[in-house]
């Protein structure tokens, strides 16, 4: 029997509300998803069509030693600049100068060090052991650099960042032959008026600790009455000197400021110029910045609709009793003052065959312990609803499932335009053992922190703030440990992008599925993978 027509009105608009109170959300999601899929698809288009216009793009191994070569349109063998890379980072962090260079009619090579990148040999030695290192350096170097006089028309460049700088001005201070030579971001402070030969001195403005190894240039080719941005000396005679102060640029982003593509490229062109006209399109400058900024934005956009597609799992072992909120507060924060001080005291240097890496990771565990170990004391006598074995089971298969598509998203997404583009982030063989050892050390910080701020009790903004105690945390390790973890303040910016990022998918992911294990998973993966990836094996 049929229900009476306002009954089936009533029953109809039950149905249909939520469906219209959705529709804006879903909209939202299909114009995210739309301008996600532009924004990548424009993001490289502009980073792949600069390439076009060169001879090619080779790659080759020498020794262990993997180098890129950048063959620049035009007839004829042309000047060679060879490009060294810094403390854990790889060739593909320097291609913006390469580009600039090649584009412009030079040849262009990037290259790994031991250690870093794609080059499986070790860096041997401990971070205070300067001139073990050097002797290392100089041993790929000089292979690259032979390599470059053979394949160009005999004249040889540098160009080098942190630890590359001084890499290269050592090089360069052995071998006259050097004709030029730029150190971005210079660490190292034994030059002289005259050596090495040509020296412009790159440092970005909010460089601060290293502004007095770039002024002391300065003072050397000419004396107090010296200014940035002046050249002095005679290139043709081997003796010029500039020093520019790069506005607005820290550690990492002097490597993509035009005002360093300008620089560079002009102090070349003085230093060792072409030998015939300039190629057609000369005068380009890299400007990548604003392209991978379209890149990431759009695979951020296009997450969103995607991660519709997880499916609820619920809290996995039952749901878990609301937190107090003064308990709550004081396992955020104790972690911050006893992590540092435990790290102190254990031999960290040694403990993963990275460096910087494997204290890094221990600091993640000790940090990530005494978080778990404060959970349930939060909870301690207050009930909890818990599941049985098998729904257990299934929700550890189900979040593991859920995990595996997101990391594959992130490594497709953002982690290919990183490693064509950026920095190595797909490491090679001999670097897995680490990812997992890596893996096992941060998953504790990462299961226990997704916790305490996804869980009942936790206060508004709860992500943010225990993020703001880590790194209150980690500012205090580095203090006590600054021979081991003193290159982190350098590169504190991409942590604070990372945990934002991050932040971001398991956030969305929580909401989704209502367990914290799937981001936490997430996180710890993609975590441990950078580390793994990036810092230097010993």
């Amino acid at each position: 029997m049929r229900a009476p027509r306002n009954q089936r009105l009533a029953a109809a608009k039950q149905v249909a509300e939520p469906a219209l109170s959705r529709w804006p959300a879903r909209l939202a999601r299909t114009l995210a998803g739309m301008a996600g899929l532009a924004a990548l698809g424009v993001g490289l288009w502009l980073l792949i069509t600069p390439r076009a216009p060169l001879a090619g793009i080779e790659h080759l191994t020498l020794g262990t030693t993997p180098v890129t070569v950048y063959q620049p349109a035009g007839a004829g063998p042309a000047p060679a600049v060879v490009i060294a890379h810094g403390f854990a980072a790889s060739r593909q962090i320097m291609e913006s100068f390469a580009l600039t260079l090649a584009r412009n009619g030079y040849l262009a090579l990037t290259f790994d060090f031991p250690g870093h990148g794609q080059n499986s040999a070790p860096l041997q030695g401990n971070l205070a052991d300067r001139e073990g290192r050097y002797r290392q350096l100089r041993t790929a170097l000089d292979a690259v650099v032979a390599h470059a006089r053979e394949q160009g028309d005999g004249r040889v460049g540098l160009v080098g960042h942190s630890m590359g700088s001084e890499a290269v001005v050592r090089y360069a201070m052995e071998r006259p032959e050097i004709a030029a030579t730029v150190a971005v971001s210079l660490v190292y402070e034994g030059t002289t008026a005259t050596r090495p030969a040509n020296l412009l001195v790159l440092t970005g403005a909010l460089e601060g600790g290293l502004r007095p190894l770039a002024e002391a240039v300065i003072m050397a080719a000419a004396g107090p009455a010296g200014v940035p941005g002046e050249t002095y000396g005679d290139l043709a005679a081997g003796t010029g000197r500039r020093v520019v102060f790069v506005p607005g640029a820290e550690h990492i982003r002097v490597l993509f400021h035009r005002v360093s593509m300008a620089e560079a490229l002009g102090w070349f062109q003085a230093a060792m110029p072409l030998p015939s006209a300039s190629p057609p399109g000369a005068g380009f400058l890299d400007n990548r910045l604003p392209a991978l900024g379209l890149v990431y934005a759009g695979a951020v956009l296009l997450y969103w609709p995607l991660a519709q597609l997880l499916q609820p799992i619920g809290p996995i072992g039952g749901q878990a009793a609301p937190f107090p909120r003064r308990g709550w507060w004081a396992v955020a924060l104790v972690p911050a003052l006893l992590a540092p001080l435990l790290l102190r005291l254990i031999p960290a240097g040694d403990l993963l065959p990275i460096r910087v890496g494997g204290p890094l990771a221990l600091f993640f565990g000790l940090y990530g312990l005494l978080t778990a170990a404060g959970l349930p004391l939060l909870t301690w006598g207050r009930r909890a609803a818990w599941s049985g074995p098998a729904v257990w089971r299934r929700g550890i298969l189900m979040a593991a499932a859920a995990a595996l598509l997101v990391v594959g998203y992130v490594f497709l997404s953002f982690g290919v335009p990183t490693h064509l583009f950026v920095l190595n982030y797909f490491p090679p063989p001999p670097r897995w053992p680490v990812f997992l050892a890596v893996f096992a050390a941060m998953l504790p910080y990462f299961l226990a922190d997704e916790r305490l701020t996804r869980g009942a009790g936790a206060p508004w903004g709860a992500y943010a703030l225990t993020k703001v105690a880590f790194f209150g945390g980690l500012v205090l390790a580095i203090v006590l440990n600054p021979r081991e973890l003193f290159f982190l303040v350098l590169i504190a910016p991409l942590f604070v992008v990372y945990f934002v990022f991050y932040g971001l998918l398991s956030g969305l992911i929580h909401r989704r599925t209502g367990t914290v294990v799937v981001g936490a998973l997430v996180n710890t993966v993609l975590f441990a993978w950078i580390v793994a990836a990036t810092f230097p094996l010993t």
